[in-house]
């Protein structure tokens, strides 16, 4: 990447490197796993060890790309969120283990989507420090479309490994737990899971959302009466 491009910060190259480290040690006990189960779900989560890899390059391809600078307090919350939700929660599956580890993580998601939603259209939102283009409400509206579309690709993705691997991440089955194997629920509970997720991701970048088109609306005001 270009010299402009800023560098990992300590915290991302730490946990890059206990990420991989997981990584080789899934690839290396494949070896000696006989047991199909065993083997689908250490392939799920070298899956989840890859994309957590990949995933701390995001912030340093957003500036590279569309020259959004991500604020290193802002990096470091991201990671962490990141590495909590995928690792944390499935690798180690947290997510069977305590109960409000998922809700947790997806009412924080909203509120990072939110402001990360802000930032992408923050980048185009002002001319020369002198106009906001965009009026505060539609700014408001991004936020929040924003985080609900990146919270129902997370949806689909639980739903695909759940399918492919037979894991519980939508928490589908009548017993808690990633990598359990009960009885299906059916009706309104098999959606309850994936229902509540959305609606924390809406409550999270709707409180974001709202504290932001106040201080928009007051950053235009002092503009146009300057």
């Amino acid at each position: 990447m270009g010299n402009d491009t800023p560098k990992l910060t300590r915290f991302s190259k730490i946990i890059f490197t206990l990420c991989a480290v997981m990584f080789v040690a899934g690839a290396v006990s494949l070896f000696f796993v006989e047991d199909d189960a065993a083997v689908s779900r250490l392939l799920f989560q070298m899956l989840e060890l890859f994309v957590m890899m990949v995933v701390i390059f995001i912030p340093r391809i957003l500036n590279r790309m569309v020259h959004i600078k991500v604020p290193m307090a802002m990096d470091i919350i991201f990671v962490a969120f990141c590495f909590g939700t995928m690792i944390m929660g499935d690798v180690a599956d947290l997510y069977g283990k305590i109960p409000w580890w998922d809700k947790m993580q997806h009412g924080i998601s909203g509120v990072l989507l939110g402001i990360l939603a802000y930032e992408i259209i923050n980048t185009f939102n002002k001319v020369d420090g002198k106009e906001i283009r965009f009026p505060p409400l539609f700014v408001a509206i991004w936020m929040v479309c924003f985080a609900l579309a990146v919270g129902a690709f997370w949806e689909i993705w639980e739903y695909v490994t759940d399918d492919m691997f037979g894991f519980n991440s939508q928490q589908y089955l009548s017993t808690r737990g990633t990598f359990d194997n009960s009885v299906p629920l059916v009706g309104h509970e098999a959606l309850k899971d994936t229902m509540q997720d959305l609606m924390l991701d809406l409550l999270g970048s709707g409180a974001i959302a709202i504290v932001s088109f106040f201080l928009l609306r007051k950053q235009r005001k002092n503009l146009n009466d300057k």
